[in-house]
């Protein structure tokens, strides 16, 4: 009863979410993303309809994943350059007219890729700005359960994405479900308009204006290298990029394998895939970042990460049981949350020893690279996933993945 009475009376979320900035960032990023994650399903259905081919759909992933790849470091390096409410504010229009020309009639297919590429282009702008700026609006002691709160809503508003991009399709039609994201993108810059940082124009850490040079090359690439130092002396930071980078590939490569586990092994609808997986994980990340609010700026992120990983890799064992097993359903739904919880205790404290560890003149760089090799390494496990589920089972796959997650956690608990 005194932890779970720590854990209510003495969580920090309370106290972040009255700070005002910090409440305006929190909104403005919620609609974004909604619109966002909401875009992603859309624009998957409306080119499937015009289409009826897979191949095109892949086409449309790989317009929203391509621009992390080639383009993350370019914006890192931008975005502790610029003001970093204006990228928000900017990217948030772009995003929000780009959508609209969705409503063009007889939009040839080309074209809507490349409008989600440069969707996904602007998103790179986004993504290392709304990190980057975080540790400006509240005092460092609250980041941990400010990121508790924000990585809510990123997982809270994939979840409303997935859920609500047919039925809005269904419900309004493709004309008015474009209105409503366009809005929501609108929405989102309504808010950054009052956010005012509290040391954004005073921090000391600010990086200055670069100065002119003949060669913009040549400075981009010196100001790209200096974080290569900063993150070779501080380990803490190397490590949250490297857990990070492998704990988002493992994820990836679970979304590829989630519908032919609950088609191959749970033996139900796709369609459920929804309520039997990704529900319940958003339940158990809302439960981690509930208890990490209160008690995780006293634990290690080595140990929360270590934890997390041992218990996805226990449960990923486990998932391919599930069908063998009498009355699996509530089994798996069970485990499912567990892998939510244990998910948050990874990212969670992962983003918090970045932005904490960081000055504000190298963290834009930082989110940069995360994104870089996040994209670039989930890219062949992706890949591969497919093609080794197909030869060897949902299943083994599955389990090898849980099994390689063990690994991990020994690793980085003992070795790193």
């Amino acid at each position: 009863m005194e932890f779970v009475k720590k854990v209510i009376v003495g969580n920090d979320i309370l106290q972040v979410v009255r700070i005002r900035p910090f409440l305006l960032m929190m909104l403005s990023q919620f609609f974004s993303q909604l619109a966002f994650n909401m875009q992603h399903f859309v624009l998957i259905f409306i080119i499937y309809g015009l289409t009826r081919s897979n191949t095109a759909v892949s086409a449309v992933i790989l317009s929203f994943t391509i621009p992390a790849v080639l383009f993350s470091l370019i914006s890192g390096v931008h975005v502790d350059r610029w003001d970093k409410r204006k990228i928000l504010f900017s990217t948030n229009i772009i995003r929000g007219i780009l959508i609209l020309l969705f409503l063009v009639p007889g939009l040839h297919v080309g074209f809507m890729y490349t409008l989600t590429f440069l969707i996904a282009l602007a998103t790179e702008f986004f993504i290392p700005a709304s990190s980057a700026i975080t540790p400006l609006l509240i005092p460092r002691k609250l980041i941990m359960s400010a990121n508790s709160i924000l990585y809510l809503g990123v997982y809270g508003t994939i979840f409303m994405g997935y859920i609500l991009a047919g039925p809005l399709l269904i419900l309004l039609g493709k004309t008015y479900t474009i209105f409503l994201l366009a809005s929501l993108f609108f929405i989102s810059t309504f808010f950054i308009l009052f956010i005012k940082p509290k040391n954004y124009l005073d921090s000391k850490e600010v990086l200055p204006r670069p100065k002119k040079s003949k060669n913009s090359d040549l400075s981009f690439f010196k100001e790209f290298r200096e974080i290569f130092p900063f993150i070779k002396k501080t380990r803490k930071v190397l490590r949250a990029l490297v857990v990070l980078t492998i704990a988002q590939a493992i994820i990836f490569m679970f979304a590829v394998l989630g519908p032919g586990y609950v088609s191959t092994i749970l033996n139900v609808a796709i369609e459920n895939l929804s309520l039997i997986l990704i529900a319940p994980a958003a339940l158990g990340m809302v439960f981690g970042a509930f208890i990490l609010g209160g008690i995780g700026k006293k634990l290690e992120f080595r140990m929360l990460s270590a934890i997390g990983f041992v218990l996805s890799g226990i449960i990923f064992i486990l998932f391919p049981i599930g069908g063998k097993v009498t009355l699996y359903l509530p089994i798996v739904i069970a485990l499912s949350v567990v892998v939510g919880f244990a998910i948050s205790l990874i990212f969670i404290p992962g983003h918090a020893t970045i932005q904490t560890e960081t000055s504000e003149r190298l963290r834009g760089r930082i989110y940069g690279l995360l994104n870089a090799l996040t994209g670039a390494v989930s890219f062949l496990p992706v890949v591969l996933a497919g093609g080794l589920a197909d030869l060897f089972g949902v299943g083994s796959v599955v389990s090898g993945v849980g099994i390689l997650m063990l690994i991990i956690s020994v690793f980085f608990f003992v070795f790193a």
